[in-house]
């Protein structure tokens, strides 16, 4: 395994929490735009949304939160300013869970592919785009997995970038894939298993992408990394077999973040409510004086214009869905909604 001395650290194909320069403040690359005139109105309870930074309309977006996934529903958006939820959106597609959802900052666009519209049936392998004012679906060859699939975007290729899942025969599938706006590219079709309910975030500081955990046919706690176009395992002991959690890297403490998750096969009753963060090049476990309780499933996500992580929703250890709404300001967590 390839390793590099740099300012006293030993980087080991990717080097967390040791950049050789003081990260700059965030500044947003657009204007602020018009979206629709948004209601004040909290998200339902949910678990597996997307919680996804929105540069235009600089909010949080809410993505994927499915109230009921027996049934179909148009799928809504939410945003978050850091004081209330706002429906901004319900006339997209059918709702859908065990999607991905990327925002496209090149082309200012929201990219929503494949998941479930109705719980028990088969994926959809349909793209959609929403431009913060409508909702297009996309034409072209779709990748081969559309149920437990995850996205981000890769600033360095200018794409989003999609992983793992299952196709519409529940068949696994370990292909990495691209979109550019008019098309999908197979990337490769090497590196981690196949799986689901795994962490999968962008570092922009390295120009990497982060993958942990999930479940296969287990739970797991392998950690690799997507960089220059092909996966890395790296020997890099972390927080332990872990599936269902959330996951988010914080760009301006140069920092990833792990919370909650199921720690065996048994999802409900292995359920933790631990905070992880990697950074300084090692993990560590941290014991704020008040946290989020044990779920599995939330939705996590980092504002970089208030420096502060959300968390939203997912589900407790009896199977109910959550909608509380907690934010982590590097050293503390803070209920704002639905406290209980």
């Amino acid at each position: 395994m390839k390793k590099i001395l740099i300012g006293g650290c030993i980087f080991i194909f990717i080097s967390i929490g040791c950049s050789p320069s003081t990260p700059t403040a965030f500044t947003p690359t657009t204007e602020p735009t018009t979206v629709p005139t948004p209601i004040v109105e909290n998200p339902p309870p949910c678990w597996g949304p997307d919680l996804i930074y929105h540069t235009q309309s600089q909010q949080m977006l809410l993505i994927n939160c499915v109230a009921d996934p027996s049934k179909e529903t148009p799928l809504t958006i939410w945003g978050w300013d850091g004081t209330q939820w706002q429906r901004v959106t319900e006339d997209g597609p059918p709702g859908r869970i065990l999607g991905g959802a990327a925002y496209d900052e090149k082309r200012n666009v929201l990219v929503l592919y494949g998941g479930r519209p109705v719980e028990l049936e088969k994926c959809s392998p349909a793209t959609w785009e929403w431009d913060g004012q409508s909702w297009a679906q996309k034409d072209g060859p779709p990748p081969t997995a559309c149920d437990h699939v995850k996205m981000v975007y890769d600033a360095a290729s200018g794409e989003s970038l999609l992983f793992s899942g299952l196709d519409e025969s529940e068949n696994p599938v370990n292909e990495t894939w691209s979109w550019n706006g008019e098309e999908w590219r197979l990337l490769s079709e090497t590196g981690p298993e196949s799986r689901g309910h795994f962490g999968f975030v962008y570092d922009p500081s390295h120009e990497q992408t982060l993958l942990y955990g999930g479940y296969t046919s287990t739970v797991t706690d392998d950690f690799w990394v997507w960089k220059d176009g092909a996966w890395q395992e790296l020997d890099f002991p972390g927080p332990g077999k872990l599936s269902h959690f959330g996951m988010v890297y914080d760009t301006d403490a140069n920092a990833l973040y792990i919370f909650g998750g199921a720690t065996r096969g048994s999802t409900f009753s292995s359920l933790t409510d631990k905070t992880w963060i990697l950074s300084g090049g090692s993990w560590r476990e941290l014991v704020p004086a008040s946290a989020p309780s044990e779920r599995g499933s939330p939705a996590m996500g980092y504002d970089p214009m208030r420096k502060r992580i959300v968390l939203y929703g997912g589900f407790d250890p009896s199977g109910n869905d959550l909608d509380d709404t907690w934010e982590w300001d590097g050293g503390q967590w803070d209920c704002l909604v639905n406290c209980k």
